[in-house]
């Protein structure tokens, strides 16, 4: 059993992988420096992240996944209040929205983490959960609260395979 199989609120599964993730990037700090410590968060942030986006399109019912399934994981984003999100915009080909709050920002300050390790722990999931979801589905965004920006401006575009 994976710890994503353990029916736990995403907010506490957040602050055991941090938790852990501090671990490994002070031990990998003190043996390969600083930059070398942060690479490793990087790569292992975006491989759970990406197999969380693949595991969410497993779900997804019919043909696989799509733009109309995928924007239901906004509202497990904010299960249990974790984030605020406000202005969301559906579109045929997009899903934009804005998040005023973030209680995954909150929790690390909490916890002690240091703030440059934010953005990498939180931030960074999003683009590699969208890339695990579909190669259809990219992500831009510009601000992020977890790098001193007052809101997190997520905009999903999803565009279907080129045909030859």
């Amino acid at each position: 059993m994976t710890l994503a199989e353990i029916n736990m609120p995403l907010i506490e599964r957040r602050a055991v992988e941090a938790e852990l993730l501090m671990r490994v990037y002070d031990a990998a700090r003190v043996q390969h420096g600083h930059e070398a410590a942060l690479g490793v968060l990087k790569r292992v942030v975006d491989q759970a992240a990406f197999e969380a986006g693949q595991a969410f399109a497993a779900e997804a019912p019919g043909s696989g996944p799509s733009l109309k399934h995928f924007t239901t994981v906004v509202e497990r984003w904010r299960a249990g209040g974790v984030l605020d999100i406000e202005d969301i915009q559906q579109t045929p080909g997009g899903l934009s929205f804005s998040v005023t709050r973030c209680g995954y920002m909150q929790l690390y300050e909490k916890m002690g983490i240091p703030h440059e390790v934010h953005a990498i722990f939180s931030c960074r999931r999003d683009a590699a959960f969208a890339e695990g979801y579909s190669s259809c589905l990219r992500l831009e965004r510009p601000l992020v609260i977890g790098q001193g920006g007052k809101t997190c401006e997520f905009r999903f575009f999803w565009t279907e395979p080129a045909s030859w």
